[in-house]
């Protein structure tokens, strides 16, 4: 599986550093290395809300940490980061575990999730449970296992992208009304630590 790098940051200028990444910024993430790159803002988040989350993924590690150095010796990406304020308060690593559907769609939920950590195959098994309701809400599902997010209560982040936030809440409330994803939450201890709702910039 893969690995998404995201940076929690504070930006003055949103919308105008989500233009520069559907004109040029998000091909040249990919000259760097990165497989995939989006942002969202943070709509719905508490204390968190207004920051926004920028995501390159990659297929090691090691691409990740080369990435992080060469995106700070590019000229653009440094003025782009310069004229629209950017502010980075965070970085984590996080390994794709398991992941239906695609990334797409104009809206974005993310859970913070804490529990006991599962095998490749018993996740890729587990989150066709979630995936037969999300589905009918979303347009992808990803589970994402912490590698480096230092000192936090979760170890591990789901990422849901939807064109549609109250199909995507149906969905959810239909997921953790079934008995069988319940369970499977009580036997590895899973708990739901908090939401985020999103808005799509790249």
């Amino acid at each position: 599986m893969s690995y998404v790098y995201t940076v929690l940051a504070s930006i003055a200028d949103p919308d105008a550093f989500g233009k520069a990444g559907q004109e040029w910024a998000g091909e040249r993430l990919g000259t760097l290395g990165a497989t995939s790159s989006n942002a969202s803002q943070i709509v719905m988040g508490g204390e968190m809300s207004g920051l926004c989350i920028v995501a390159f993924e990659f297929d090691t590690v090691d691409a990740a940490m080369a990435a992080q150095s060469k995106i700070y010796q590019d000229a653009d990406l440094v003025a782009l980061m310069r004229d629209t304020q950017v502010n980075v308060q965070r970085r984590n690593l996080f390994r794709v575990q398991a992941e239906r559907g695609s990334r797409d769609g104009k809206f974005g939920s993310v859970l913070y999730m804490s529990g006991m950590p599962q095998d490749d195959a018993t996740m890729d098994r587990n989150i066709d449970m979630n995936w037969k309701h999300i589905s009918n809400g979303a347009n992808g599902l990803t589970w994402m296992t912490s590698v480096a997010s230092g000192p936090a209560p979760f170890n591990a982040t789901v990422a849901t992208w939807t064109d549609s936030l109250d199909s995507l809440m149906s969905a959810s409330a239909a997921n953790f009304a079934d008995p069988e994803v319940l369970k499977v939450m009580a036997d590895t201890n899973a708990t739901v630590l908090g939401r985020l709702l999103t808005r799509r910039l790249f």
